[in-house]
């Protein structure tokens, strides 16, 4: 019965977006997203809190630390 009913139902069909559309359009927002995250951040403790934004601001360091690092090789092979 469940393959049944679940093959009567359509699947509601997106319209194909170009590549540019895809940079200038706004998806949908999602109503549930930000109350589900204040909520998250109300539930964690304080030592969660600072363990989360240790580990965001490492993770930026990484970020920018291989960004550089990338510059530099690119820099070192074009010289």
């Amino acid at each position: 019965m469940q393959n049944k009913k679940n093959s009567d139902e359509k699947p509601q069909k997106k319209p194909r977006k170009t590549i540019l559309g895809a940079f200038f359009a706004r998806e949908e927002p999602d109503k549930e997203y930000l109350p589900e995250l204040k909520d998250q951040w109300a539930s964690m403790e304080k030592g969660e809190r600072v363990k989360f934004a240790i580990g965001v601001i490492v993770g930026l360091v990484i970020f920018i630390a291989a960004l550089v690092l990338a510059y530099m090789v690119i820099s070192g092979i074009i010289s």
